[in-house]
């Protein structure tokens, strides 16, 4: 399995691993004005990176069989993104929580009001793309993606043990 200790989007990773080494190994040395103006990737930026990348991958997927595109919820994303945690620190992927958790509970604990839910996990995918192409691959999973039903989607990842652990969250509201 490959492992992936940082996701950033390509864009940033220059500059990142540059300030990274002039920190480190240049301390005492003053940063060019060029790198040092550029704001940091927090994590958060990068997930939200990462989540607006793979809710495009999935809507193309949807696309191409007619079914209407998905938005982000908050509220289905805090529940993806506390199960990839869970998974990352727990190191198994599945659909119960360490705490006995179902996807279920995990929705409801968010207050989200659902008519229909849904649930994809992985393991081990170093970027979006990679981890589409699993769950495209996996009769069960593309049937979650491309299902008509759902609106909304929550997306979650986390990094545990040099894996990253994966959660879409699919719903519709009441």
């Amino acid at each position: 399995m490959l492992q992936w200790k940082h996701m950033l989007r390509p864009q940033f990773t220059s500059a990142v691993l540059l300030a990274a080494v002039l920190a480190g190994v240049l301390s005492g040395l003053e940063m060019p004005a060029a790198i040092a103006q550029r704001p940091a990737v927090t994590t958060a930026q990068a997930s939200t990176a990462i989540a607006q990348d793979l809710l495009r991958l999935v809507n193309a997927e949807r696309q191409r069989v007619n079914a209407p595109p998905l938005v982000l919820n908050e509220k289905l994303t805090t529940a993806a993104q506390r199960h990839s945690q869970d998974m990352a620190t727990s190191r198994r992927m599945s659909h119960t929580g360490s705490d006995g958790s179902t996807m279920r509970s995990r929705i409801d604990a968010t207050q989200y009001r659902w008519s229909t839910i849904g649930e994809n996990v992985a393991m081990g995918q170093p970027t979006a793309a990679a981890v589409m192409s699993a769950w495209m691959s996996s009769p069960g999973h593309r049937q979650n993606i491309l299902n008509p039903a759902f609106t909304e989607l929550g997306i979650g990842q986390a990094n545990g043990g040099g894996r990253l652990y994966w959660t879409q969250v699919f719903a519709r509201p009441l």
